[in-house]
């Protein structure tokens, strides 16, 4: 290379990492000046966090031309690239590692810290100079982290001519967009983070006005964060061979309590406007819960990054080394500790009193306020059940972690799917109280609840199991909510967001209960031969090999027939040349179920094994998570609109 990228990309996170630390100073001492030599003094830090932006992007650029350029002289290059590897796995390879995936959180943090910070001055000088300082000292411990411990530039000691290549199991579309979409859904709860901070710490905690800024970030991670989730769910069903969507793993786990809580937290900026609205002041209740919950997620993100690379707990997401480990910890405890101090003063300041705390009637407010317990008891009880192999050995005899089993985890979330759905439910026909028609309404809802409750119970003539009330409520709920968003739509302006990731929610709810009603088997077939399941029949028809350059793939062709219905799969084995191996599976979406079935190995000469599977409403599961992130999209979009509106 006629350029160095190593020494390039290095001088380019040194000059980061000075860059942020030269903008904290400059925003604290902001804080202790005044008047024009503040504003100077504001103005350089500003241009410093900017000038640090752009120093991120390129330098996650200079990293990427290292990998299409199969520049080996950079040793993460080496290490998830090769020659052979196509274009766009070479770009995905670029955040297989552990430093090259830190380096793309980083840069996101740095972005949409700096576009926020562009456009958020509130002609309050203290909140600004906190809001840059503490935003400042975040991007300052993401790259240090960069510089001191990860390194993603650091020269390989030795001179190759090829590299190591991507893990096969990564080699997959999902896994080409699931990380970048994730990273950002991360990187945004860095906005709720420090904005709430610096309106506590600046005494702006009881200042109704800077709230409003908090919906649109809120919002923007959740639908980020949902689409990261969701691309992941999708590789592991495509890729991992286990027949899932999600197996309860620690990362899978602890990307989930971040989107929880800030689910919450927009709960808790709903009740706010509600309470304004009605009541002539802010619910000082929920003001409280936004000051707790809206910063919580971007520390969780951490703890997950935390989960990734200390190997503390064993996850197919892991990564192999563990440098991190210490550093990673001390970044998360100080984080941790600015935010229950945030908390401590915020709880002084704002009073909740007990008279604000009743229920009547079908009250929306009450109903968000009981949708948050649940949203944080569940993330609590996820969060405990995931680390918990590694609390178990101190609160139990046993000198071994106890694992939960998925089982655990699957009870919990159906249990806390139904009584979300429920309340889903209430706070529709809340909405709808003051029409006309309301008792209509209600009797057309719960109408709906029975006939899904008894047309399940009839066809499984089971009466008494718990899918078919989890039917009923959703049906219940989802009739309601169709009603408002039809009403919603009528009106000039109605908000729909909201309404479409509930229906998303009902529609999960059901597609997730029914697709853990499996049928699989597990068959040794000779050619020719049929195993049944369910009323598919399955035939292995013959043995197939396909050489592609350094990759070679084998495994059986597949018949399946139902009815009228003939498809043929391949599931097979990837073996490459560098003595690495993939397996893949083969699918077949139906509207009401997939089949699915995967390749585990040749027994004997011309006697193979496979697995199969029918796994209904998968199909609905993705569109549930489908709605899930457009409901968030619209309304953030609505809202920008809005805005505009009002400005003009």
């Amino acid at each position: 290379m006629l350029v160095n990228i190593s020494f390039l990309g290095e001088c380019f996170l040194a000059a980061m990492f000075l860059l942020c630390g030269f903008a904290a100073v400059l925003g604290l001492a902001a804080l202790r000046l005044e008047g024009q030599t503040a504003e100077r003094v504001f103005f350089w830090a500003r241009r410093a966090i900017f000038v640090a932006v752009v120093f991120s992007v390129v330098a996650l650029g200079l990293l990427t031309v290292a990998f299409l350029t199969d520049d080996f002289s950079v040793a993460v290059v080496g290490q998830y690239s090769s020659k052979s590897l196509p274009f766009f796995y070479k770009l995905s390879a670029v955040w297989a590692g552990s430093a090259g995936s830190l380096l793309l959180w980083s840069v996101g943090v740095f972005v949409l810290f700096g576009l926020w910070l562009s456009r958020s001055e509130t002609g309050d000088l203290k909140f600004d100079a906190l809001a840059l300082s503490i935003g400042s000292g975040v991007c300052l411990g993401f790259s240090a982290l960069l510089v001191f411990v990860e390194k993603p530039f650091a020269s390989c000691p030795v001179t190759i001519d090829d590299g190591v290549g991507l893990n096969p199991l990564l080699q997959n579309f999902w896994m080409i967009i699931h990380p970048p979409l994730l990273f950002v859904g991360y990187s945004a709860f860095l906005i709720p983070y420090v904005f709430v901070l610096a309106c506590v710490f600046a005494g702006r905690a009881t200042d109704s006005y800077i709230y409003r800024q908090l919906r649109r970030s809120l919002l923007f991670g959740i639908c980020f964060l949902g689409l990261g989730i969701a691309t992941g769910a999708k590789w592991s069903y495509v890729e991992l061979g286990w027949g899932g969507y999600w197996a309860w793993d620690p990362v899978e786990s602890a990307s989930l309590l971040p989107w929880l809580l800030g689910v919450a937290a927009l709960h808790s900026l709903v009740g706010m406007r509600l309470g304004s609205r009605k009541a002539g002041v802010l619910s000082e209740r929920f003001r409280l819960w936004t000051v707790v919950l809206a910063p919580a997620p971007f520390i969780l993100c951490l703890v997950a990054t935390f989960i990734t690379r200390s190997g503390i707990l064993q996850s197919v997401h892991s990564f192999d080394q563990n440098v991190m480990f210490p550093a990673l910890l001390v970044f998360i405890a100080c984080c941790f500790l600015l935010w229950l101090i945030c908390i401590i003063r915020a709880s002084k300041r704002i009073s909740v009193s007990s008279s604000q705390i009743r229920v009547s009637g079908l009250n929306k407010r009450e109903l968000l306020f009981w949708a948050n317990v649940v949203f944080v008891l569940t993330a609590v009880v996820i969060g405990a059940a995931t680390f918990w192999p590694i609390v178990s050995p101190v609160v139990t005899s046993s000198h071994s972690g106890l694992t939960l089993t998925r089982l655990f985890y699957d009870r919990v979330i159906s249990v806390v799917g139904v009584v979300l759905a429920f309340l889903v439910g209430l706070a529709a026909l809340a909405d709808l109280q003051k029409r006309s028609g309301f008792i209509l309404k209600i009797l057309c809802s719960c109408a709906a609840g029975l006939v899904c409750f008894l047309a399940f119970s009839v066809h499984s003539n089971h009466y008494y199991h718990p899918l078919g009330l989890a039917c009923g409520i959703c049906g219940f709920s989802f009739v309601a909510v169709l009603m408002k968003l039809w009403l919603n739509l009528l009106k000039a302006g109605g908000k729909v967001g909201g309404s479409i990731a509930h229906l998303g929610l009902l529609l999960l709810v059901v597609a997730a209960g029914f697709s853990s009603k499996e049928q699989t088997v597990q068959a040794r077939l000779t050619k020719g031969e049929r195993v049944t399941l369910g009323e598919y029949t399955i035939v292995y028809d013959s043995f197939k090999h396909k050489l592609f350059a350094d990759v070679t793939k084998v495994g059986p062709e597949i018949v399946i027939r139902k009815r009228g219905l003939v498809k043929n799969l391949w599931p097979h084995n990837v073996l490459y040349s560098n003595g690495r191996s993939a397996s893949e599976v083969a699918v077949h979406a139906g509207l009401l179920e997939d089949i699915y079935i995967s390749f585990d190995g040749v027994v004997r000469e011309g006697v193979i094994v496979i697995t199969a599977k029918v796994k209904p409403l998968m199909l609905w599961l993705w569109f549930a998570f489908l709605l899930i992130v457009a409901g968030p999209a619209l309304a953030m979009l609505k809202g920008k609109r809005g805005e505009r509106c009002r400005v003009s």
